[in-house]
């Protein structure tokens, strides 16, 4: 398959991914209600990573209310009295994890609170600037592909590759069964070893933009992308796998239906129009077996931990990191 080709299908894949993942917090308000002080209904999937933490994990903020925008403006969305790290902070930063292509797809559609927020936070004076900053998980679509025909077992690589001969694609459709059938985990093992650049960007960026004040990151949906960097975080602060993997399967708890309905119609009009190879169906939610054997599949493979992980992130500041650590223990002491 030509580069433009595998470009064009994981663009689709991945578009057609964040799509299957929409928070409703009207409907859902109780089920959040305790992590967020101020209720929101346009900022979706936003929590804190920990409770009491400045970093908060979010969908896409291309579909804000002007209510939404002036509370994120404002910060009042992050008043919360057990945090005295962004109590009555502004916003700091935002951390888009989106390619290049979604990013520019979302800004053509936002909403008029969208397009409020974005402006008047260009436009802050220097105290309060909020700093974009963009750290492209899939970036590299041609390395996640190429790790994704690694990952075929040699009996089914060498007859996809001799099939190409009278087939082309045969190779990438192989891929994508293999892919189909591992699941969330596959794809996340994947983005963890082709992603490892921006992945230490975003970490990097959470740690130090967080000392100014409440930081958002997310991607498309916040649930894959954005889960992954949860999870490194988490751990960082010492939550445990349970704890992990419990916040990861959120998501797929507050799944609306009727959001699921339209997800599906979704994808049956891009498969029905553009012969995807991938059906989309295998990574709908947020199951937490998914996260349980990404956890399990970095500490087989990163020496046991996932500290080897980010030991392998060679561009991870690691003094901020032990800063952040420091800060949010003393944040602890203080709550209790």
């Amino acid at each position: 398959m030509m580069v433009s080709q595998r470009e064009g299908l994981f663009r689709r894949f991945f578009c057609l991914l964040s799509a299957i993942l929409l928070w409703t917090i009207n409907d859902n308000a109780a089920a959040v209600g305790a992590l967020l002080p101020t209720t929101t209904t346009t900022v979706k999937n936003l929590r804190p990573i920990i409770p009491g933490c400045a970093i908060y994990r979010s969908a896409t903020l291309d579909d804000l209310s002007n209510k939404d925008a002036e509370l994120l403006l404002n910060g009042i969305l992050f008043d919360d009295d057990n945090d005295d790290d962004c109590h009555k902070r502004p916003l700091a930063a935002v951390i888009d994890l989106r390619n290049s292509d979604e990013v520019a797809k979302g800004a053509k559609k936002r909403t008029s609170g969208s397009n409020l927020f974005y402006s008047s936070a260009s436009s802050m004076s220097s105290d309060d600037t909020v700093n974009f900053l963009h750290c492209p998980i899939l970036k590299d679509i041609d390395s996640f592909w190429d790790e994704a025909i690694n990952q075929l077992d040699t009996s089914t690589k060498v007859a996809a590759t001799l099939q190409t001969v009278f087939q082309g694609g045969a190779l990438d459709r192989a891929a994508a069964r293999n892919l189909e059938q591992g699941g969330h985990a596959l794809m996340y093992s994947i983005m963890l070893t082709t992603a490892k650049q921006p992945i230490a960007d975003a970490l990097n960026a959470c740690l130090q933009e967080s000392k100014r004040g409440p930081v958002i990151f997310h991607c498309q949906k916040g649930k894959d992308r954005t889960g992954l960097i949860a999870m490194l975080l988490q751990h960082l602060l010492g939550h445990d796998d349970q704890q992990i993997v419990n916040d990861y399967a959120v998501s797929e708890k507050l799944l609306g239906p009727e959001e699921m309905k339209k997800d599906e119609t979704q994808a049956q009009n891009n498969n029905n129009g553009g012969g995807t190879m991938i059906d989309w169906g295998y990574f709908r939610g947020s199951p937490a077996s998914a996260m349980v054997d990404t956890l399990e599949w970095t500490r087989q493979t990163y020496g046991g931990s996932l500290d080897g992980y980010l030991n392998s992130l060679s561009s991870l500041d690691k003094q901020e990191l032990t800063m952040f650590q420091e800060r949010y223990q003393l944040q602890e002491q203080r709550m209790k």
